[in-house]
């Protein structure tokens, strides 16, 4: 038995799970207590330490607590959907940069597999397309929280690109048996994988989140012909990232990318 199987272990059943605004508490590393998250390399069956419910889990604290990913989503998607549909924001990445402001809104996590689609859905009605935007932000919502923690790093598919995927499949109505829309979305992923591949890892859901949206934005242009302006990102999140890759990630202040 692992330290963080054994700190599970020896919780009592009596006490009741955290309550759901400590979710906020930190916004890096475990969202109960702040420490390092110690990734396992196989999935474990863990309590969450929020709901209460046990899940498959691919991580840890240091401390034990495991968060789910719905219980690590689910404050945040409540809180900007509100946005996005009142916003006329042309640009995605200025979306990005909004949402992700948000207090409930984590340096990491699965939530920003939602964010990625929402705001890319957001962007395109605000350039002209033709959406129906409540509803494809709920089909948005529906299909990425279906995509969990750690993809990037466990099935090599980081969830930022899967979330254009999703964005890209709804324009399209695609579905698996649909022969013309098929190709497309994958087409778009991969080329999200490919750019973000180039910049490498380690993760970072603020930088590839960035990267897909933008890749994304080109992709929409040159194939439906709705153009999305992109301004210019500078971070201001790598203090709190203990991964970040400084001036080797293209929103790196003061980076070559930011100087061009």
């Amino acid at each position: 038995m692992t330290e963080i199987e054994k700190k599970q272990e020896g919780e009592t059943c009596c006490c009741p799970p955290a309550p759901a605004p400590d979710r906020a508490q930190h916004k890096t590393g475990c969202l109960l207590c702040g420490k390092p998250l110690v990734y396992f390399g196989e999935t474990r069956p863990l309590r969450c330490a929020i709901c209460g419910r046990e899940a498959e889990a691919n991580c840890a604290c240091e401390e034990g607590h495991f968060v789910c990913d719905s219980c690590h989503e689910s404050a945040s998607i409540a809180f900007f959907i509100p946005l996005l549909l009142a916003s006329r924001e042309k640009d995605p990445l200025a979306l990005f940069e909004q949402v992700v402001a948000l207090r409930q809104v984590h340096m990491h996590g699965p939530e920003h597999h939602v964010i990625v689609p929402c705001v890319l859905l957001t962007a395109y009605r605000n350039n002209g397309g033709g959406i129906e935007l409540e509803k494809a932000l709920r089909e948005a919502v529906r299909r990425a929280s279906q995509v969990p923690g750690g993809t990037c790093g466990y099935w090599g598919v980081c969830g930022a690109a899967a979330g254009a995927g999703i964005y890209m499949s709804i324009l399209l109505g695609s579905n698996p048996v649909h022969k013309d829309a098929w190709p497309i979305p994958q087409r778009l992923v991969a080329d999200c994988l490919n750019t973000l591949a180039d910049v490498g890892g380690p993760r970072c859901c603020k930088r590839t989140g960035r990267l897909a949206i933008t890749r994304a934005a080109a992709f929409t242009e040159e194939l439906l012909g709705v153009e999305m302006p992109l301004g210019k990102v500078s971070c201001r999140y790598f203090p709190a990232n203990r991964e970040c890759l400084y001036r080797d990630c293209p929103y790196f202040p003061g980076s070559q990318t930011q100087k061009e």
